[in-house]
């Protein structure tokens, strides 16, 4: 329940784990008039659509440093239980807090963000007064005198925490970083934001792009996402990803964005080589900024020894392998060599679907549709095939007067996910 203070009819919203328990004893310690308003059944914490604003002459909640407000939630529901009526609970339950944090971001991100607005308000919708647990005696104290209670200083200094928690766990960058990115607009609307460092550059790209400032956040969360698993094998033995590298990571697919969905050639460029700065030898970036430079330099000749540098480094990398098949077909007049490439491409990855079709189209170009078909046939025929592969499967065969069944791939490839 929320508290009503009675003499100047101020209503205290009681966000958890912000300092409820404290603010609670320090009041009755004062010796303040007030009531429990709201629903029991809501354990303390009512929200702020629960009651009418304009019944009260002043209106307060409070918030915490998201980094410290996950930490002491999880460490929370470690000692009392959790509690799956609440989607925190229910979605990112772990008995490890590195566990808890990523289900977190990824799961629900920003979700800190949108129990804050609960109790003070959407942003241009305040309420009266935000306070912060980190300066909970001084800011109480702020609230109080401009609510317009009277009151003993001196009763609100010294005194324990209350409710503290006796687990800690470790709290590695990396978990704070992931936390930062998922509450980012939270932590910069409460002031939580300067103090913690951007090795990702995501302000600057936001600033650039506004409209999908949400989006480039949600892109960078994506990036860490996917390189868990492997991440996580190779520090089992013993070789940990180096914090340069999942940051080259993000500015990569900042400048695939840059790229691709904004048409903006120069930062993507910017980006590529901010990557390449973070991490020389990553593979991908190498390959991708080659295919920039040749594409909106034509710098073809920079663009292979781009390639072949990222082969150096990793020989079967498949994307890098496909990336140069292309080239080699298409600006370097050597097929056969090509072939070879899309080959060992295919051979390092066989889940390629649109390698695959672009290699059949290049073999039916050549000449030989028979191989190109033999080459898709086995993955057309799988009821789970993508529409890529049906769709180039049923262009060969029409090509190979095979009417009747480029009729059939055509429609299973209307109804038929994208590759």
């Amino acid at each position: 329940m929320a508290i009503h203070l009675l003499g100047s009819n101020a209503l205290l919203l009681l966000t958890p784990k912000t300092g409820s328990t404290w603010i609670r004893r320090k009041i009755r310690e004062l010796g303040l008039a007030f009531e429990d308003v709201g629903d029991p059944g809501m354990r303390e914490h009512d929200l702020l659509a629960d009651f009418d604003r304009s019944a009260y002459s002043f209106v307060g909640a409070f918030v915490r440093d998201p980094l410290e407000w996950y930490r002491s939630y999880w460490s929370y529901r470690m000692e009392k239980g959790w509690r799956p009526q609440y989607p925190l609970d229910e979605h990112c339950e772990s008995d490890d807090f590195e566990t808890f944090v990523r289900r977190a971001v990824t799961t629900l991100p920003g979700a800190l963000g949108n129990i804050y607005a609960s109790y003070a308000g959407e942003p241009g919708a305040e309420v009266d007064f935000v306070g912060r647990q980190e300066n909970l005696q001084e800011d109480f104290a702020r609230f109080l005198d401009l609510a317009g209670e009277r009151f003993d200083r001196s009763v609100l200094a010294g005194g324990s925490r209350i409710n503290a928690t006796t687990i800690r766990p470790d709290y590695p960058e990396e978990l704070k970083e992931l936390i930062t990115l998922s509450e980012w607009e939270t932590m910069r609307r409460f002031g939580y934001l300067a103090d913690r460092p951007d090795p990702i550059g995501l302000a600057e790209a936001q600033r650039r792009y506004p409209q999908e400032a949400n989006d480039l956040r949600l892109l960078a969360l994506w990036t860490e996402k996917i390189h868990w698993a492997p991440d996580d094998k190779k520090r089992e033995a013993g070789r940990p990803v180096p914090a340069d590298t999942r940051y080259a990571r993000v500015n990569s697919n900042f400048a695939l964005f840059a790229e691709h969905k904004k048409q903006d050639p120069d930062y993507a460029g910017e980006r590529y080589r901010a990557a390449l700065r973070l991490d020389p030898d990553h593979p991908r970036t190498l390959c991708n900024y080659a295919l920039h430079l040749v594409e909106h330099r034509d710098d073809v000749a920079e663009g292979r020894r781009l390639m072949l540098r990222a082969l150096a480094l990793r020989p079967n990398h498949p994307h890098t392998l496909g990336k140069l098949a292309r080239l080699t077909a298409d600006r370097l007049g050597d097929p056969e060599l090509a072939e070879v490439l899309y080959r060992q491409s295919l051979a390092a990855n066989a889940a390629q679907a649109e390698l695959r079709a672009e290699f059949a189209g290049f073999l039916a170009g050549r000449g030989r549709t028979g191989e190109a078909l033999a080459l898709l046939a086995p993955a057309a025929d799988r009821p789970e095939a993508d529409r890529l592969t049906l769709l180039t499967h049923a262009t060969l065969l029409a090509r190979s007067g095979r009417l009747a069944e480029a009729r059939d791939f055509q429609r299973r490839a209307a109804v038929a996910t994208a590759a």
